[in-house]
């Protein structure tokens, strides 16, 4: 197939390009020069404007993310609404009959007892909502020969192509190495009894990948798994190992003490779908990561 993909120098669409290509054609669209069509999704008329060829497929693995809400608000909700709803349209245009998105595990709602894709909706957050209505874009034009799926993993982890660039390392899974290796230190703010699955970029490209080749129809939500399913602790101390073994420097953890029971330690984060069970393996990629941010150190010392 020829897939357009946007998103592609990002942490999740750099993984699914690399694996994509394997066996199609990719086309890029994206803000940066190295894209084949240049164009903002905050801008749908630049969208409605573009001169695509004929496509089999889209892959908008560019949605929003929170630092998108905390600096510029009404421009996060331009992309995920009527810039994805432009894109959308002119992909199905262009001949596309089968549309992905790669959505959020939070459009279910607060991370407690079991989810998984038979489990009702309810986004709180504006980031939720953003990823919801995304969805619901991509939805309504997944009828008669053209097939659409929401890909929704929960808390993902991956190699950088573009280190510099990457504004997402508040995040727990980029927070944590980049502290265990740097500091030798974590800091829970919590009591890390929280449970998340931990997910890898390749795992969900991988994921991407069965659902395009399975002859889908009609509309899906996936939800892709890693292999670790665990405490935010527990993601800790396996950082916290990584760490020690590369560096040779223990690694403290520090944490609320739990005085009684975590909302969250009950979640459960499941598939019903044989397309979406991964197998990346985390620690490599941990210690890939530090060995960047320890490099970056020494370039900024």
């Amino acid at each position: 197939m020829r897939i357009l993909v946007t998103g592609a120098s990002g942490l999740i669409g750099s993984a699914m390009v690399e694996r994509l290509a394997q066996s199609h054609e990719i086309l890029t669209l994206g803000r940066r020069a190295s894209a084949d069509f240049r164009a903002d999704l905050s801008d749908p008329a630049a969208i409605a404007a573009l001169d695509l060829p004929a496509i089999d497929a889209l892959v908008h693995c560019a949605g929003v993310v929170d630092e998108d809400f905390r600096d510029h608000p009404e421009r996060a909700m331009q992309m995920a609404m009527f810039g994805a709803d432009a894109l959308v349209q002119k992909a199905v245009a262009a001949g596309a009959t089968r549309l992905v998105y790669i959505s959020s595990a939070h459009v279910y709602g607060p991370m407690v007892g079991h989810v998984d894709e038979t489990t009702a909706y309810n986004p709180v957050s504006n980031y939720a909502i953003a990823h919801f209505a995304t969805e619901q874009v991509f939805r309504r034009q997944a009828k008669g020969a053209v097939a659409g799926a929401a890909l929704r993993p929960c808390a993902v982890f991956g190699d950088l192509a573009d280190p510099s660039g990457f504004r997402r390392w508040s995040l727990i899974p980029f927070s944590f190495p980049r502290d265990a290796a740097i500091e030798h230190g974590i800091v829970i703010r919590s009591t890390g009894e929280q449970r998340r699955n931990f997910v890898g970029t390749a795992d969900v490209a991988a994921c991407c990948a069965n659902w395009l080749d399975s002859d889908p129809t009609g509309w899906s939500g996936l939800n892709p798994l890693g292999t670790l399913t665990g405490t935010v602790f527990d993601f800790a101390q396996i950082c916290a190992e990584v760490s020690q073994t590369l560096t040779g420097t223990p690694c403290e953890i520090t944490r609320v003490t739990p005085e009684g029971p975590t909302p969250g330690e009950d979640f459960d984060y499941a598939t019903v779908s044989p397309l979406a069970q991964g197998n990346q393996d985390l620690r490599p990629v941990l210690e890939r990561l530090m060995r960047h941010a320890l490099n970056q150190q020494k370039q900024e010392a």
